[in-house]
């Protein structure tokens, strides 16, 4: 593939949650113009009530840690809180992505790792695939704030389209996986997720400080991600929430945990066997930067790149299933 191909890897990566606008068809999906002008969102109609989150506890001296809300509760609550009807459920928050080189996961061994469907393509050089980790503190979802980290595990393509597949997904809450699992058929596991910030203007960098194991199914894994404070571009800034520009749209399979850009080359074939419930999602936000964030190689996080993309105020809108991929 040469450098070329691996430059694409990378440039495909960071633009996944940012592409131009497009529609579908049966054949697939073909880019159209839309109005990108900035949009303005109004405060949710109806708060979604949730049990309040304990005071945050102290990590280390210049530190303070922000976990997710464990609460057990059922819920109770309507999940559709958007305010498009196009698009029923949003998220509001930040998030952060780092790439890695990862190797292609193998199914020999007697605890293979996880590996996307037959149906799907990985793409990969000399045995080596594009990975990363993304981390996301929701402060407004169908089911209230949580935390969620998810384990990039390959670049992939499926009748055309190039996407990265998540092998894991994990959230700090038991509501958020019982959504994700009820509403969209996400494969969501319940984790310990902590994000920790330094105190007093001191910025340390991005960096995963415990990584989960991607082999373990069962239990209840710990996730610590470091330099939280990196995220919060706004507040840094002294600039205001709720002025989110874009509107851009990117597919979603979320029975594999998979983004996609948005076009699809080539139809669906005769039989149905192999097709995925595809999603479109439209992403706006305030602020996005670059940042660089470089770690060690290990086992669970591959070859880190050490530069990883921070969204700031992202408004994260889910339509319903719109066909199949």
């Amino acid at each position: 593939m040469g450098a070329q191909s691996a430059g694409l890897l990378m440039i495909l990566s960071l633009t996944l949650l940012i592409n131009s606008a497009c529609s579908f068809s049966n054949f697939g999906v073909f880019p159209i113009l839309k109005n990108t002008s900035p949009r303005h969102y109004s405060p949710l109609q109806t708060r979604l009530q949730t049990p309040s989150p304990s005071p945050l506890p102290l990590r280390s001296p210049g530190s303070i840690l922000r976990r997710g809300i464990s609460s057990s509760s059922s819920l109770s609550v309507e999940t559709e809180n958007g305010q498009d009807p196009e698009y029923p459920w949003s998220f509001t928050g930040r998030l952060w992505f780092r790439p890695s080189l990862v190797r292609v996961p193998s199914t020999d061994g007697a605890n293979p790792p996880p590996t996307p469907p037959p149906s799907v393509s990985i793409v990969s050089l000399f045995g080596w695939t594009l990975g990363g980790t993304v981390a996301l503190e929701y402060d407004d979802s169908p089911v209230g704030p949580y935390l969620e980290y998810v384990t990039m595990g390959a670049l992939v393509t499926k009748r055309g389209a190039l996407g990265q597949w998540g092998s894991r997904l994990y959230v700090s809450t038991r509501e958020a996986a019982d959504v994700c699992r009820d509403t969209w058929n996400v494969p969501a596991q319940l984790a310990d997720i902590e994000f920790t910030a330094r105190e007093g203007g001191v910025s340390s960098s991005l960096s995963v400080e415990s990584a989960p194991d991607s082999i373990i199914e069962d239990g209840v894994q710990k996730i610590v991600v470091g330099g939280w404070e990196n995220t919060k571009v706004l507040d840094r800034n002294g600039a205001s929430k709720g002025n989110q520009l874009g509107g851009l749209p990117v597919l979603w399979t979320p029975s594999i945990k998979a983004l996609w850009a948005p076009f699809v080359l080539f139809p669906s074939g005769d039989g149905n066997d192999n097709s995925l419930p595809l999603h479109r999602l439209r992403l706006s936000a305030s602020a996005l930067r670059l940042k660089f964030c470089g770690q060690n190689p290990s086992d669970a996080l591959g070859i880190p790149i050490g530069v990883g993309l921070v969204i700031d105020d992202v408004l994260i809108e889910i339509a319903r299933q719109d066909g199949d991929l």
